[in-house]
């Protein structure tokens, strides 16, 4: 009795060192339904992400579709942006702060007392950009290097290299707020179906001096508050000259990335 309890111990020892002494898994239809079963959950994350995303976007304010592009103010200072700045931010205005940008008396002083004075006065012409930002955050820029890449036949357009990544714009009279464009993909290229204004833009864009430029219209939609940067929502892109003519016009996904 004691032997085969003895033998059956040393068998079941051998049994559980085979085993441990073997690492290979398992193959088979177990290891490639794993691989499925990942797979889709990885597609199924993907999906999630991709909608949360969406949902996110959407619950973000809207530009009015029905605003005339000539109701845009052109964008020629950084305390444009400033100011679109913190009325998407929705945050307290640090007037201090921003004073400090705006004027350059303010900036220029150490006198304390000074300085508190100044601030008092130009309080109202701050709070009173900040009201015109929040109740029009609507704006156009010039871009004049535009990067436009060579016309596509396929697609009868312009890549435009302006919306390629995620980059942003700035004034250098206060470098410190930037813009960049929220929907880049949805405007990053420019159909122009009519051969004449492709054939003159195609002409122009190695023309020293006279390369395409873009007016784009935007919406300020949000703000980056890590990077003190205004997310503007692309409304409407215009290509022009340098005199300002319009030689083409599109708007988000007439033709964006493929």
């Amino acid at each position: 009795m004691q032997y085969h309890l003895i033998a059956l111990v040393a068998a079941i020892a051998m049994s559980l060192s085979a085993c441990k002494d073997d690492p290979k898994p398992e193959t088979g239809d177990g290891g490639v339904l794993d691989q499925v079963a990942a797979s889709t959950m990885a597609e199924q994350a993907a999906e999630e992400a991709a909608a949360a995303a969406e949902s996110a976007a959407a619950a973000l304010p809207q530009p009015d579709p029905d605003k005339p592009l000539s109701g845009y103010p052109e964008l020629t200072s950084g305390n444009q942006i400033m100011f679109l700045y913190v009325a998407a931010s929705k945050l307290p205005p640090d007037y201090s702060e921003l004073a400090e940008r705006f004027s350059s008396e303010y900036r220029g002083t150490d006198d304390s007392f000074r300085r508190k004075d100044l601030l008092k006065a130009i309080t109202p012409q701050l709070d009173q950009k900040i009201a015109e930002a929040t109740a029009s955050p609507y704006a156009w820029m010039e871009v004049e290097d535009a990067s436009l890449r060579a016309y596509d036949f396929d697609r009868g357009g312009f890549p435009v290299g302006e919306f390629s990544g995620r980059g942003s714009r700035y004034f250098f009279d206060n470098p410190e707020y930037r813009i960049g464009w929220a929907n880049p993909g949805q405007v990053d290229f420019a159909p122009v179906g009519d051969e004449a204004a492709a054939r003159k833009i195609e002409a122009m864009r190695n023309a020293y001096g006279n390369t395409p430029r873009l007016k784009v219209y935007f919406f300020a939609q949000s703000a980056d508050l890590s990077e003190q940067k205004v997310n503007a929502l692309v409304t409407a892109v215009q290509i022009v000259d340098k005199s300002g003519r319009v030689l083409a016009e599109y708007r988000p996904g007439a033709g964006g990335a493929k």
